[in-house]
């Protein structure tokens, strides 16, 4: 497998739900050569699903109290690292490369958002996922 697309997020907590309703669409198109995982948070265990790719496009919501519903295509690398059941992509990458030493490339891909209780605004909601799903097929 060249690639996988691991899409994350609570879908009961409004626009956090937007890397699993990516990865939704996703799954009903056909990828080459492309993997989806859609998880509620990333783990330290998915790093053995990566181990057989070159590529990871992660798909989560980032917070900005300012910039709803705009696409980004970095986070910003926490300088922690907390080896628990709720960690960040440059987390699981660092797994695979310290301890299977195992580099694959990855982006991130993230819809700007708010509101972790609702969406509150579905049409604004709705392009950016479409966006970022006619994005990856592209792309793919």
């Amino acid at each position: 497998m060249k690639q996988v697309i691991i899409g994350y997020g609570n879908t009961l907590r409004g626009e956090d739900a937007f890397g699993v309703d990516v990865v939704t669409l996703l799954q009903n198109k056909s990828l080459k050569d492309t993997a989806t995982i859609k998880a509620f948070q990333l783990m330290p265990e998915m790093a053995l699903d990566l181990l057989n790719c070159s590529h990871i496009i992660f798909v989560d919501t980032a917070f900005s109290p300012s910039h709803e519903y705009a696409l980004a295509c970095s986070l910003e690398k926490s300088h922690t690292f907390n080896l628990s059941h709720h960690i960040s992509a440059f987390h699981l990458i660092d797994i695979l490369n310290t301890l299977y030493q195992h580099f694959p490339t990855f982006e991130i891909f993230s819809m700007l958002g708010n509101s972790f209780e609702t969406i509150n605004n579905p049409i604004a909601y709705n392009n950016a996922v479409k966006q970022t799903v006619d994005f990856l097929i592209q792309y793919s």
